[in-house]
């Protein structure tokens, strides 16, 4: 009896050892049992980079978990191509929250061909670091499992949280006109790029990560951009129904009834590309989110053509609380029409001139 307290006591004295000097290179092999045990023989993997204080520490961890995965032939680890890791980083970096969303997932599935896949993120607790990770089911995005396990640093880590990386050019696409879009046309007729800046924080660290901000609010940008645009073209000093009123106040109620109708409409897009600029101010994180979308051009054709001038300029002189002329009114409706009909040349042209 003796005998077998003192082994349970080494053991437990061990386990406590292990715990307290575990490394990084230990939490990735633990981690790679854990997904083991999660799933069945012959599954299709995707792993993410964790989300990191350094990018080389996620992409590291990734690639070391990778090895592992495939050297143990339980799993099947899928290849990711660089749309694919370009999305992944993006969409699960930001904050270090690791999280991507499940529409993500799936549409991530469906360029891969992995069945589940693993994000998660690395952190810093104390003078320790946590590894947390996810397994999703692509198909239902359900969560198969999660694990997480502390570290100590060591001489692998530590070199992996100095290294230091020249931050990434800010692209030129975002400080480009509209008027340009036609240098980046691609390859089919009638695809057309637009260019937004989507996601600026209210500069709080509980603001959420800018790839949600920019995926619920691009379509109220999309119109606001379009509904400007059209806006710009309308002279409201020729309106004599106007003068009692602040010419920036009657421009604002314009552009917020086209975008209220147009935002309705905005077809479905494709994601090119993100950038995202981070800063710190008075000790608060912000940051500010651009995006390069893709659309069919038919159908922004077809959204801008629906535009319904009658009613826009029925809304902006309700809103106004201004008695209308019925000549008054027709004229705005020409003019706003007008504006309407240069847009849509605009468009067709691929936006090559002003």
């Amino acid at each position: 009896m003796k005998r077998m307290i003192l082994t349970a006591l080494m053991w437990g004295a061990a386990a406590v050892c292990f715990a307290q000097t575990a490394t990084l290179d230990i939490a990735i092999s633990q981690a790679r049992t854990y997904i083991e045990s999660r799933l069945g023989q012959g599954t299709r993997l995707l792993i993410a980079d964790p989300a990191a204080p350094t990018r080389q520490l996620g992409v590291y961890t990734a690639e070391e978990l990778t090895s592992r995965l495939v050297n143990s032939n339980r799993v099947i680890v899928v290849e990711r191509s660089t749309a694919v890791l370009q999305t992944l980083r993006a969409e699960s970096s930001y904050q270090h929250s690791g999280d991507v969303s499940d529409a993500t997932i799936q549409s991530l599935g469906r360029q891969s061909g992995a069945e589940a896949i693993v994000t998660g993120n690395i952190s810093r607790t104390g003078d320790r670091y946590r590894i947390t990770l996810k397994i999703t089911s692509v198909r239902t995005a359900e969560l198969l499992g999660q694990f997480g396990v502390f570290f100590q640093p060591d001489t692998v880590l530590n070199a992996l949280l100095t290294e230091v990386r020249p931050p990434r050019a800010k692209p030129r696409w975002i400080d480009m006109p509209l008027s340009a879009r036609a240098e980046h046309e691609q390859g089919a007729a009638g695809i057309s790029q637009w260019y937004y800046d989507v996601g600026i924080s209210n500069r709080t660290t509980s603001e959420r990560t800018s790839r949600d901000r920019a995926r619920q609010n691009v379509q109220q940008v999309i119109a606001a951009n379009i509904a400007s645009d059209i806006r710009a073209r309308i002279d409201i000093t020729e309106f004599s129904m106007f003068q009692g009123s602040g010419i920036e106040d009657v421009e604002t109620r314009i552009e917020a009834v086209l975008t209220n109708s147009i935002r309705t409409r905005v077809p479905a897009f494709e994601v090119l590309e993100w950038y995202t600029e981070t800063g710190r101010t008075d000790g608060r994180d912000w940051y500010i989110a651009y995006v390069l979308v893709r659309f069919p051009r038919q159908e922004i054709l077809a959204m801008v053509e629906r535009v319904d001038t009658a009613a826009i300029a029925d809304a902006a002189i309700r809103q106004l609380q201004i008695n209308a002329r019925e000549d008054e009114r027709a004229k705005l409706i020409q003019e706003m029409q007008e504006a309407v009909n240069y847009s849509l040349g605009m468009i067709r042209d691929g936006f090559g001139n002003n």
